[in-house]
């Protein structure tokens, strides 16, 4: 909108507003009646006047040469909607009003088009910018996919190669049977939960893994999880310790929520220095949701880190990728989707306590869709 806009009364002579047209180089001018605009007296008017009468014009009120009705805009009115009035009554100009209807402005067909240029040269480089982006993101995650792949495919084996090896040696020395045993349960599990878990991700991405809903002590979730992983932390020399709630209800599906909370454990335990404890707290919020969260005195995740902590194919760590199946994002990315898909959310927070260590935090809605 240009504020240069000059106004004549319905009462001014055609030779008076003559005079301002010329006096400040403008193209209209606004013709209000008392302080309302009323029409729009333009030099293309003028000069059809002296057309039609040579030498009578001077002297002919503004009022009997000006276009009108008159269509106006108001100040809040968008370049879009502006143009489409322009189009629609076919006319070149369109004064803008107040909110008391007074003359405030007038925009032309320039000014509009001019405001539309702009806008289409931001929108280009806000979009080269996105695509821009858009595209290193895909590029990254592509790299990062690759990385898991390799990841993956160097864990199955390897889990293979065990697999092979126990049953090479069950053969040479069969009364060595039971001693192999373990050795063959956690490698076919490990390479089971390695599926499962590429498999769900996928699940719950697309939608297409139900909720199986039931109303459950904590305790219930929580102990087993702990007893399946305090073999893991004994062995390091790690205490578990669990803190609040312990007999409350919970509203979940308790497979997911065991999973998610045994990937937690498990990435707790795998960072947490020899000797040190990892803390399990549960507790009711005021707004009746489940918060548990599993903190570590390991080192402190980097805030660069936070926030793509739980992003598909995220290693989280730098510079080696983690030989750990929770260091490499997927477990995260799980724990992350089947939280979501009860209605909940899932956090990092680094440094957890005295300067030190990552705690990961999930919540629960007290009724999950």
């Amino acid at each position: 909108m240009s504020s240069r806009v000059r106004s004549v009364s319905t009462t001014a002579s055609l030779h008076a507003a003559t005079c301002l047209l010329a006096e400040h180089g403008i193209s209209c001018l606004v013709v209000v009646d008392g302080d309302r605009p009323v029409g729009i007296l333009s030099e293309r008017d003028l000069v059809r006047e002296v057309a039609r009468f040579p030498t009578a014009w001077t002297d002919r009120p503004v009022s009997e040469v000006m276009t009108h009705p008159l269509h106006v805009a108001e100040e809040d009115t968008t370049v879009a909607e502006a143009i489409s009035e322009l189009r629609r009554h076919r006319i070149r100009r369109l004064p803008v009003v107040g909110s008391d209807g007074r003359l405030a402005g007038i925009v032309t067909q320039t000014d509009l088009l001019r405001a539309a240029h702009r806008r289409l040269q931001d929108y280009a480089t806000n979009l080269e910018r996105i695509v821009g982006e858009r595209t290193s993101e895909l590029r990254d995650m592509e790299r990062r996919r690759d990385d898991l792949v390799d990841l993956t495919v160097h864990d199955i084996k390897n889990s293979l190669c065990v697999v092979d090896s126990a049953i090479q040696m069950m053969d040479e020395d069969e009364p060595g049977l039971a001693a192999m045993l373990p050795l063959l349960r956690r490698a076919t599990h490990r390479i089971a939960n390695l599926v499962a878990t590429l498999l769900d991700v996928n699940r719950l991405e697309n939608g297409s893994m139900p909720l199986r809903l039931k109303s459950v002590p904590w305790s219930v979730v929580c102990d087993s999880i702990v007893e399946e992983t305090g073999l893991i932390a004994r062995a390091k020399s790690v205490t578990v310790e669990r803190a609040g709630e312990s007999i409350v209800l919970v509203r979940c599906d308790p497979q997911l929520i065991e999973r998610v909370l045994l990937n937690l454990l498990d990435n707790a335990i795998g960072v947490a220095p020899e000797g040190s404890k990892v803390d399990i707290h549960a507790q009711c919020q005021p707004d009746g949701s489940f918060m548990v969260r599993v903190g570590n005195r390991g080192r402190v995740i980097a805030p660069d880190l936070l926030p793509t902590l739980f992003r598909k194919y995220n290693q989280g760590r730098e510079p080696a990728p983690v030989k750990r199946f929770g260091g490499w994002g997927l477990g995260l990315t799980f724990c992350r989707l089947a939280i979501e898909r009860h209605g909940g959310t899932i956090r990092a927070i680094s440094p957890y306590v005295n300067g030190e260590g990552a705690a990961l935090e999930f919540t629960l809605p007290p009724d999950p869709k």
